[in-house]
């Protein structure tokens, strides 16, 4: 389906009673338009005779008091629609957005969904405002305007009409070649955005390798890329659009050279030749109009493509629209993995996890180690589905002995039940209690409680405002271990029933990491106690877990507690002895 008409079943025809509203307000404004210049006619020739002429002039006067009011109604009635199907197409975008998997952001810059949801969209609103007038002014005026010309004189028409068929036919073909340079404007629009994004975000490396004039070469040679497609749009346009403006020239001089004639011959009144001029003179703005028209529909076109893009991007739910119930609430899920090997889309012939077979009682404390690139942060999101795992081969396990296929079970119920806390802290440039509650309007108790497990409350004194200290883009005002920590508050924030915890204590130092490993310890415990995965390089922080799950090249080769596995010759104990001893020689293949 032709994406404008997509747009206009999707959005407008919710809106379709001021739309009618708006059409009818431009029926009487055109309406008014053609008959102003008939008794302007009428005028002329009345004054030819002698007539009295009052009662026509008093007529053209209140005709033009209500074409203007009609015609500020008509825009009301189509540009405020216009402005509500913006609205209503970018929440949906962003929404969409918010619901798509990790696995489509893989192959996509960020900046180009940005120029997307930003420039593109403002073309709906164009489209759907200024464009729907603009189609429906032209074609009513086109209309009345004719039918008025062919009542007075229909072979003057045919003259008249002739010339400006022919500009239509060549702007037409201007506006195929518009639509293509439009397409790949607006590409390299998302390109050029997605540069300028990745080089914010990057502005201390740029600046710490002192990199700018590599930088800036890599933006002047997509901004110069840019200029020579606006450059060539403009060029377009110029020669595209002044065609209707000279077809409408020649129209007047075939007016002038085919009805002169005709009036001096008596085939034609001079009124009805002055009311040919002004309808001729009466088209020139429906002509202007439709210039701007035929731009936004292919402007609008080739954006809303991009956009029904991403909108039509699939979200990835193998639960489909029956998923399995949870589990009940209680303490925190059992998991049971068997045979589960997994590789990343873009790499599917190398396997990042391996076979893993594994059985983990509710409630437990699971620590997970192993080497870089062992496995250990995707088992992680495979658990949070971040990813999903193979079918069949991760169940969980209910308090009440329940059992689930996990890719079987509402996605958004299940992450109703994690506590996820990644490796990398992301920090968004807001508050510190913003940052760690993610609500709106956070509980004062919990949050003060999360802060203080998290070992974060010694810091606030030296915030500027404690808690609402805005922290800046991914937590510039805080150190390493400050937004390590207020990522671990985030997910102690949350009642979570299975807290995953990728490697959040490496920033901080073996003091903080006792404390917290303590209080992650007691909150397993507890009568309700979540089930816990603690991944980390650091032995000591997964000393006190119930089981250790050593991984080496995504496959489970060892598993105990920290005793067992130091009673055993292997990965674990190499490591351990290196870390209590840093002058020892590391593990072969290398312990991180």
């Amino acid at each position: 389906m032709h994406p404008l008409l997509r747009l206009a079943r999707d959005y407008g025809w919710q809106r379709r009673w001021s739309y009618l509203a708006g059409v009818l307000a431009l029926l009487a404004t055109n309406g008014l338009a053609v008959r102003i210049p008939v008794e302007i006619g009428q005028v002329i020739d009345a004054l030819r005779l002698g007539d009295p002429v009052g009662r026509h002039a008093a007529g053209i006067v209140l005709m033009g008091l209500c074409v203007m009011g009609v015609r500020t109604l008509s825009r009301v009635l189509f540009f405020n629609p216009g402005r509500d199907v913006e609205y209503a197409l970018r929440r949906d975008l962003f929404a969409h957005l918010l619901r798509l998997q990790p696995a489509f952001y893989a192959g996509q810059k960020r900046g180009d969904i940005i120029s997307r949801a930003s420039n593109d969209i403002t073309w709906a609103r164009l489209a759907m405002g200024f464009g729907l007038l603009a189609a429906v002014n032209v074609s009513t005026a086109f209309l009345l305007t004719g039918g008025q010309m062919l009542v007075l004189s229909p072979r003057l028409t045919l003259f008249v009409v002739a010339p400006l068929a022919l500009a239509l036919v060549v702007v037409r073909l201007c506006i195929l070649a518009l639509l293509e340079a439009q397409r790949e404007l607006q590409a390299e629009t998302g390109r050029l955005s997605d540069q300028v994004l990745g080089t914010l975000q990057g502005i201390a490396t740029v600046q710490g390798f002192r990199a700018e004039e590599a930088f800036i070469g890599r933006f002047e040679a997509r901004n110069e890329a840019l200029y020579r497609l606006g450059m060539k749009l403009a060029w377009l346009r110029s020669v595209a659009f002044p065609l209707l403006i000279l077809g409408s020239g020649v129209a007047v001089a075939l007016l002038l050279g085919v009805g002169g004639p005709m009036a001096l011959g008596g085939d034609l009144s001079v009124g009805d030749l002055a009311a040919f001029v002004a309808l001729l003179a009466t088209l020139a703005g429906p002509l202007r109009s439709l210039g701007w028209l035929l731009s936004i529909v292919q402007q609008g076109r080739a954006g809303l493509e991009r956009i029904f893009e991403l909108l039509d991007a699939p979200v990835e739910r193998p639960e489909g629209t029956s998923p399995v119930a949870m589990p009940g609430p209680g303490r925190g899920p059992g998991l049971q993995l068997r045979r589960l090997s997994w590789a990343y889309p873009d790499d599917p012939a190398r396997p990042v996890l391996r076979d893993l077979d594994l059985v983990v009682p509710p409630g437990a404390v699971i620590g997970v180690f192993g080497r870089t690139g062992s496995g250990k942060s995707t088992l992680i999101r495979l658990l949070a589905r971040v990813y999903n795992p193979p079918p069949g081969t991760v169940t969980v396990v209910g308090a009440d002995g329940a059992r689930a296929d996990l890719v079987t079970l509402d996605l958004d119920a299940w992450r109703a039940r994690l506590s996820v806390v990644p490796q990398r802290a992301f920090l968004f440039s807001e508050s510190l209690a913003a940052n760690v509650a993610l609500v709106d309007a956070p509980d004062p108790a919990r949050l003060r409680a999360a802060v203080s497990a998290a070992a974060l409350e010694p810091d606030l004194a030296a915030l500027p405002q404690g808690l609402d200290t805005v922290v800046g883009e991914r937590g510039i005002m805080l150190s390493g271990g400050q937004r390590q920590r207020a990522a671990l508050a985030r997910g102690l924030y949350r009642d979570a029933d299975l807290v995953l915890l990728d490697d959040v204590l490496s920033a901080v130092d073996h003091q903080t990491e006792a404390r917290l490993v303590e209080t992650l310890t007691r909150l397993a415990r507890g009568p309700r106690g979540p089930t816990v995965f603690i991944v980390s390089h650091r032995l000591s922080a997964l000393r006190h877990a119930d089981r250790i799950l050593v991984l080496d090249q995504g496959r489970l080769v060892d598993q105990g507690d920290h005793k067992s596995l130091l009673g055993r010759p292997g990965l674990y104990r190499d490591t351990w002895e290196q870390q209590r001893d840093p002058g020892a020689p590391a593990p072969v293949g290398g312990a991180p």
